[in-house]
């Protein structure tokens, strides 16, 4: 979590950070911190355009670089590079504040190519820089929820002593994940319809992505901390993606065993919310309060306005 604090509210909220994610890369048993660009450090990103080593970006297909033009254009700030090895994400577009002068995409190096997961990224940062600067806003958490979280996980099970010790984290860290999948996914289905519709060039690198990222989404239904395991009204983002990606690639396997899990209905509900909701920018933060409203996190969150 951004460790960002903003004054004035009613409590202490943290912004979230702007590399946006998708579920199983930080599941509760193991959430990272958020690591935030430091302008001033000496471990220096590649620049976007010449004189990088970066065999990843080099080999960027046109399109993806054309995207990435594209938010220099609407900006005003370039992206530049930065490989991570550590990182489990495959990429994470950091958005330019507090005056730095770049946008700083970090990257897991692979063998593959990563324009997808470029693109996915930077189609995140497309939609929120097409709104009016008053219409940007910066997704914050409130600090409630997590006594809700550890009910769902504590429910219709016993607990061992050592169940009961870990519960306060296990909350924790489950409230942080199911956070990062609400403002994440919502939208995301938004960015990877886009990817579908207007990057057509993209579309071999986007069904390998989405294959991947639903196999690996499947751990999550089997995933424990001792007894504790994701509570199943939290898992409905991951199931709603599952039947999008389905539709989207023309396949009926993805949304399989969240049937068998028992949050088939609840991700299917998310969809048609999803659907019903106009898909332009400005209606990113209304599908977001849907979702929330309809799992039970509205007081999880809150809308502040964007610091630049």
């Amino acid at each position: 979590m951004d460790s960002r604090r903003l004054t004035g509210c009613t409590r202490e909220l943290f912004v979230y950070p702007d590399a946006f994610e998708r579920s199983n890369p930080h599941p509760p048993d193991r959430v990272p911190p958020h690591r935030s660009w430091d302008k001033d450090s000496a471990d220096v990103a590649a620049p976007l355009c010449g004189g990088t080593d970066n065999r990843e970006m080099k080999n960027l297909r046109p399109q993806t670089m054309g995207i990435l033009e594209r938010i220099e254009a609407l900006t005003g700030r370039p992206v530049q590079f930065k490989p991570d090895s550590g990182m489990t994400l495959r990429a994470t577009l950091q958005v330019a504040r507090n005056g730095a002068p770049t946008h700083v995409l970090r990257y897991r190096p692979s063998n593959e190519p990563i324009d997808y997961w470029v693109a996915y990224q930077a189609g995140y940062v497309l939609r929120l820089f097409a709104l009016p600067p008053q219409e940007r806003l910066d997704f914050a958490v409130t600090g409630q929820g997590a006594e809700q979280v550890g009910s769902l996980a504590s429910t219709g099970q016993p607990l061992t002593a050592a169940d009961k010790a870990a519960l306060p984290e296990f909350a924790g860290m489950t409230l942080h994940w199911a956070l990062l999948n609400l403002r994440s996914y919502a939208t995301g289905m938004r960015v990877d319809q886009w990817i579908a519709d207007e990057l057509p060039e993209l579309a071999d690198l986007q069904a390998a992505g989405i294959d991947a990222m639903q196999q690996e989404n499947l751990q999550l239904l089997s995933r424990r901390v001792g007894s504790l395991s994701i509570p199943v009204p939290l898992l409905a983002p991951v199931a709603a993606y599952a039947l999008f990606a389905d539709r989207l690639m023309g396949k009926s396997l993805y949304a399989i065993p969240y049937r068998a899990a028992g949050v088939l209905e609840s991700g299917t509900e998310l969809l048609r919310i999803s659907d019903a909701i106009a898909s332009a920018p400005s209606h990113d933060r209304a599908l977001i309060d849907a979702w929330a409203s309809c799992m039970g996190m509205t007081n999880w969150y809150a809308w502040i306005p964007y610091k630049p």
